[in-house]
């Protein structure tokens, strides 16, 4: 289970820090919202691979950030669905 600090919510911004995940979960997630066109920029830095801590930024354009990150985690799952789903066709 991830332990997730809420460090700055304010309008268009967020930053969290997450602690217990390092690359894994937050490469792909940086890689779709930085294709989404509300972001600005996002995000993260891992403090120590040991300690496998997270602090993940966004900043979007206009919109809510969480708003962006629900559609962008729903992207996600939506193409590993499908990457299942052809996988699974060809076995």
């Amino acid at each position: 289970m991830l332990n997730i600090t809420v460090l700055k919510y304010e309008g268009n911004y967020l930053e969290i820090l997450v602690k217990g995940e390092t690359h894994t979960l937050f490469a792909p997630l940086i890689d779709y919202l930085l294709r989404h066109p509300d972001v600005e920029y996002a995000m993260y830095d891992v403090d120590h691979p040991l300690l496998q801590n997270v602090k993940f930024r966004i900043k979007t354009k206009s919109r809510d950030p969480l708003e962006v990150i629900r559609e962008v985690v729903s992207e996600i799952l939506k193409d590993i669905d499908e990457f299942r789903d052809k996988l699974l066709s060809q076995l």
